[in-house]
């Protein structure tokens, strides 16, 4: 498996290399995270919808067909899935845009990944067993959702076109069974409709402490 890349502050990316401390945040926090859309994306944790000839239903009653001025949305549980990103490029374009000062280079990523779950799994709530990392997939809003719409964990890997600058690879990690099946809440959106904050404060972070990982990882200055 090729290196991972994560960005940071001097002071974090130094915790991460001498302490080992992976910090993973729900994907409500993302969703409603403020910094003009680098690290936000108003859709985190859902899967969007929206063809370019417009959205189609079938009326079961008569068979006739109808475009709606709607999106469709499918939102996965984003309370309780907890997500660590890294990237697969080391960029200065992507240092730059995320304002880091240092990236770390995870060399031995699969010894990392091992490492993560093992500390997963002493979290009584976590499902560490259904713990997924894999290159998120960035997709365009007209792309039929096929399938994807009722894996959560699908919806957790997808991200829109925008944010394919990340080169993102991440980590999810399920409470309870909110990698279940249509485990989802779909809806119809009219067009043009602002997606609102969550009121709720969100899930607090869960922080991992793995202990050095100095000799499966290196530090770049920038």
């Amino acid at each position: 498996m090729p290196p991972l890349f994560r960005y940071f502050s001097s002071v974090n990316a130094r915790a991460f290399v001498e302490r080992g401390e992976v910090l993973f945040r729900a994907l409500s926090y993302f969703r409603d995270y403020e910094d003009a859309g680098v690290r936000a994306d108003q859709y985190e944790g859902t899967l969007v919808h929206r063809p370019k000839d417009g959205l189609k239903v079938t009326m079961t009653s008569s068979g006739e067909e109808i475009e709606l001025p709607h999106t469709l949305e499918s939102t996965a549980r984003e309370d309780d899935i907890f997500v660590y990103c890294m990237s697969r490029e080391f960029s200065t374009s992507i240092a730059t845009r995320f304002e880091a000062e240092a990236c770390v280079e995870i060399d031995h990523p699969l010894a990392f990944l091992s490492r993560v779950r093992t500390a997963l799994s002493l979290r009584a709530r976590l499902r560490a067993e259904k713990m997924i990392h894999q290159p998120v997939k960035y997709y365009e809003r007209h792309e039929p959702p096929i399938v994807d719409w009722a894996l959560p964990e699908r919806i957790a890997m997808r991200k829109p076109k925008s944010f394919e600058w990340q080169m993102e690879h991440r980590i999810a990690v399920p409470l309870g069974n909110a990698f279940r099946v249509e485990n989802v809440q779909v809806k119809l959106v009219p067009l043009g409709q602002v997606r609102q904050r969550q009121v709720a404060d969100h899930p607090r972070p869960l922080l991992l402490r793995l202990g050095s990982l100095a000799k499966i990882c290196r530090i770049h200055a920038l």
